[in-house]
């Protein structure tokens, strides 16, 4: 087939240089027609051929293997065929600045092509486990394809070639060459974020039961749009506009925790004045956010939603992630500046060195401290930092890891290389703190929890009493006062050590509020709003902690957390600041404000942990870190001598090294439009291997 390609490409240079002097008058008095420029645009396939150079044949060919890409690997491979790039004119920035236009992911791949101008361009340089010679090599076989204009076989050739890469069927593995500081390290990282990434996907579309993210973009002219839309997006299916979407409020979260944790670093070292710019920024950029969270709660509730709901909701997410990532890349030179942690990266490393000492100190007592909580309360109490001890002596292991590459490449004179190792060093200290702290927190919040509880108690008693006394035998009350009596029973029994406290609150909590709006027509107002009011500080105290309990968790673990478990956290931190502008001035919506948001509260934490634990699996950490998980059996199919010691934590703490050191760290998160973490924006892209003519 390609045989027949070049001997067709070939005939069509003769017919071109023989019409080229047949029409050479008209060309000398008209002028040389320009090759058509074309901007950047947004992909809707995997496809995109506006020079017409493909036959139908050919279109077919090409998809075909891209088809088989996608469905063989991670990765997705676009190819797109344009008469002459414009703004910008390099092929390589072209294809970044499709890629961004389009919103596309971190595993999603471009081959550009000029037909007429004769240039191509590639990006990203190296993405997941894809190593830059890997994919530079899938590019050198577009360009030997490309010279003999079989503009099929380009594509066909770059598919084929990152396919084999990606399934380890390469005649030579390109990732050993890669030199720096990084070695085993970095390989074992690379590694970590693929399978995390997969997870990612995985969980997020088949919850809502649409398109992975891994499978073949749909053919546009068989995809359903809504007619007459006019937006930026409507030439986008429906399904993939909703995968960005949700991609792009993942990107945007992990971005504002990183720059959140920036903040805190640069404001102990600066003070809060040399960072108010910074702070503002983020304060708006996390508004902004919580609104989007809030729409993408409207497309994952459980009402059915409309084609055109889908299509206008999604579009609305990713103009506000847009905007959002667009101002944090506008602070990030400034903030680097401000920090300016090459100069004095010695000593950041050695500050690193020793608070790593120091919160090592603190991982036995935690772990005394769970076992002992645990003695007192059942496992379900204490999900959410069980395993903080564990991942933290993780995180402070690589933390060890990260100091000495650091100082390696300090000694070696890469001191900018040995900054991304820093910044990751202080992320993981920042992490491991949190973590330990929660544990240090967890007795006090469940011995509060306690004292609540029996509040609750006596409160719901009362509701018991008035029952009795106004509605007794009444059809709406009765099963409602079964209810309580039942909450009682189960909080008695979890305040004698017999059940979750947590969970005994929570039911209480509700059938008191059940009872209560039984027997709301039989009380007076002021009496209900009185009622009310109690019961809402103690809903808004418990909503407020678990709020705060799953903020923690979902970042200390946020390589593995989707977008389910952060839109139904964001929403449910909505709601407790709608509950807390509402208990002036109307306690009983109020109240059923801050009850829905601890249910979604709930969910997130729920969903949070299920991720997490199939990240875990994927990873090949079995039941957990201990014996037989991370140490045991190695990361995935990589046995533990391929690797680093300690590697996971980082990775299910969404630490991205990889990224770091391709510039995207620091505030802003990097990469894509404010934290792609592995996008389109990471560094090198400027150096000509991977933009040429042909």
């Amino acid at each position: 087939m390609r045989k027949d390609r070049q001997v067709r490409a070939l005939r069509g240079r003769v017919v071109t240089v023989g019409a080229g002097v047949a029409l050479g008058a008209t060309l000398l008095v008209a002028g040389a027609g320009a090759a058509a420029a074309v901007p950047p645009p947004s992909l809707t396939s995997l496809v995109t051929d506006e020079s017409d150079v493909l036959t139908p044949g050919e279109e077919q060919e090409v998809q075909a293997a891209l088809d088989q890409l996608a469905a063989e690997t991670a990765y997705q491979l676009y190819v797109v065929y344009v008469p002459e790039f414009s703004s910008p004119e390099q092929g390589q920035d072209w294809a970044r600045a499709t890629a961004q236009e389009s919103t596309l992911g971190s595993q999603d791949l471009i081959l550009a092509v000029a037909t007429e101008t004769r240039r191509a361009g590639f990006a990203p340089e190296q993405t997941g486990d894809l190593t830059r010679d890997e994919l530079l090599a899938a590019f050198d076989g577009a360009r030997d394809a490309l010279r003999t204009d079989d503009w099929a076989g380009a594509a066909v050739a770059a598919a084929e070639a990152i396919e084999a890469a990606a399934t380890g069927d390469a005649a030579a593995s390109a990732g050993s060459s890669q030199g720096g500081g990084g070695g085993g390290f970095m390989t074992a990282l690379l590694v970590g974020l693929v399978i995390i990434g997969g997870i990612f996907l995985l969980t997020t579309f088949t919850r809502r039961n649409r398109k992975p993210a891994g499978a073949p973009l749909p053919d546009t002219a068989g995809a359903t749009r809504v007619a007459g839309s006019a937006d930026e997006f409507h030439q986008v299916p429906t399904p993939e506009l909703d995968r960005r979407s949700a991609q792009a409020l993942v990107r945007l979260d992990d971005a504002l925790r990183s720059s959140d944790e920036e903040l805190g670093f640069a404001q102990a070292q600066f003070g809060p004045e040399a960072t108010r710019e910074f702070e503002a920024v983020l304060a708006d950029g996390r508004q902004r956010l919580t609104e989007a969270f809030r729409l993408r709660q409207t497309l994952d509730d459980d009402i059915p939603d409309t084609e055109e709901q889908v299509r206008s909701t999604s579009a609305a997410i990713l103009r506000l992630c847009r905007e959002v990532g667009q101002r944090l890349d506008e602070q990030k030179e400034a903030f680097d500046r401000l920090r300016a942690i090459e100069e004095r990266v010695d000593d950041a490393l050695d500050a690193h060195e020793r608070e790593a000492a120091t919160l090592r100190g603190r991982v036995e007592p935690a772990r005394t401290a769970l076992s002992a909580l645990s003695a007192r309360y059942p496992a379900s109490a204490l999900a959410s930092v069980s395993g903080n001890p564990d991942q933290a002596e993780r995180l402070l292991e690589e933390v060890g890891n990260a100091v000495a590459q650091g100082r390696g490449l300090v000694s070696a004179g890469d001191r900018s290389t040995a900054v991304g190792y820093a910044r990751a060093a202080e992320e993981a200290l920042g992490q491991a703190r949190r973590l330990l702290d929660a544990v240090d927190s967890a007795g006090e919040d469940l011995a509060a929890v306690g004292a609540r509880l029996d509040a609750a108690v006596a409160s719901i008693t009362s509701d018991l009493s008035d029952a009795q006394r106004l509605a007794r035998g009444n059809p709406q009350v009765e099963p409602r006062a079964i209810e309580a009596r039942e909450a009682v029973a189960v909080a008695s029994a979890a305040r004698s050590g017999q059940g979750d406290p947590i969970a005994a609150l929570r039911r209480i909590t509700a059938a008191e509020a059940a009872i209560d709006e039984a027997l709301a027509p039989m009380r007076e107002h002021a009496e209900r709003a009185r009622r009310a009011q109690a019961l809402l500080d103690d809903v808004l105290g418990r909503l407020d902690s678990a709020v705060r309990a799953t903020a923690d968790y979902v970042s200390t673990r946020r390589g593995a957390v989707g977008p389910q478990a952060r839109t139904r956290l964001a929403e449910a931190d909505r709601l407790r600041m709608r509950a807390l502008d509402q208990r002036a001035t109307d306690p009983e919506a109020a109240l059923a404000t801050a009850q829905q948001g601890e249910q979604l509260v709930a969910e997130a934490q729920r969903l949070a942990q299920i991720d997490v634990e199939n990240a875990e699996q994927m990873a090949g950490y079995g039941g957990g870190y201990g014996p037989g998980g991370y140490g045991g059996r190695g990361y995935g199919r990589r046995g533990a001598g391929d690797m680093v010691s300690g590697v996971g934590g980082m990775v299910l703490g969404g630490i991205l090294l990889d990224s770091i050191l391709r510039g995207g760290g620091g505030f802003g998160g990097g990469g894509g439009w404010g934290g792609d973490g592995g996008g389109f924006d990471g560094g090198g892209f400027g150096d000509g291997g991977f933009d040429g003519g042909f």
